[in-house]
């Protein structure tokens, strides 16, 4: 007689097989939004973009913040792509099989929207965004800088001798454009819909001229844009700030 055991299946695959087979074709009433099959309000979510697009993502995560998790659920499932590029590229996740990458990854999709500051009304899905995106590569504490603070530093060459080579590890790009921003924004630096501009330049997938066409603009307008916000933080840095 053999036993055998099988591991559980990937959170997104039973998320993705829960939604096609209990959630999408299901009717719900979703707010101001109406009565719609959650398929089909994923599907305005995603073919849409700017106003409309915000206005539909800030009605859902307003309810999922009352409770409703049916359009809680739709937001989830909107951040799915975004949940698959973070964590194959925050090195934070490296320890990690594919699959539970996957799945922090995921986790951290629900709690920027458990999270969301609704007082940010526009570039939604870019908040949500970012959100994730903090909740992975999180600043560090006060206790992590009280510390930093208070050690000394030693020579390499000192600490080898000490206590053997060994290797630093590096903070990753995303942590340290999380970072930034975080801090870009505590100090006023920048305002949301600047980071929000920023981030999808500089971290997203989106092709420049789908993001200027969303926002109105020209490819070259869009660029000066963020450069000029960029060389805003760049001085900012280089002073001290």
């Amino acid at each position: 007689m053999s036993i055998t055991s099988t591991r559980p299946a990937p959170l997104m695959t039973r998320l993705n097989s829960e939604w096609t087979t209990q959630i999408a074709a299901k009717e719900y009433e979703f707010g101001s939004l109406g009565f719609h099959t959650a398929g089909a309000m994923l599907a305005q979510i995603r073919a849409v973009k700017g106003a409309r697009q915000d206005e539909l993502l800030y009605e859902l995560v307003t309810l999922a913040h009352q409770g409703d998790r049916n359009s809680e659920r739709v937001v989830l499932q909107s951040l799915f792509p975004a949940a698959q590029r973070m964590a194959h590229r925050v090195r934070s996740l490296e320890d990690f099989d594919r699959h539970d990458r996957v799945g922090y990854a995921i986790g951290a999709a629900w709690e920027s929207i458990r999270k969301y500051k609704l007082h940010l009304h526009a570039r939604v899905m870019a908040n949500l965004t970012m959100n994730m995106l903090g909740v992975l590569a999180p600043e560090k504490t006060a206790n992590d800088r009280f510390i930093a603070d208070k050690t000394a530093p030693v020579a390499t060459d000192i600490l080898e001798i000490e206590a053997g080579s060994w290797e630093e590890p590096m903070r990753t790009p995303e942590e340290q454009l999380a970072n930034l921003f975080t801090w870009a924004l505590d100090i006023k630096l920048v305002t949301t819909e600047e980071l929000a501009l920023l981030s999808r330049t500089a971290l997203s997938d989106e092709k420049h001229a789908d993001i200027a066409n969303d926002l109105g603009l020209s490819t070259a307008c869009l660029r000066k844009r963020a450069d000029r916000i960029r060389a805003r933080i760049a001085a900012a840095v280089k002073e001290g700030l």
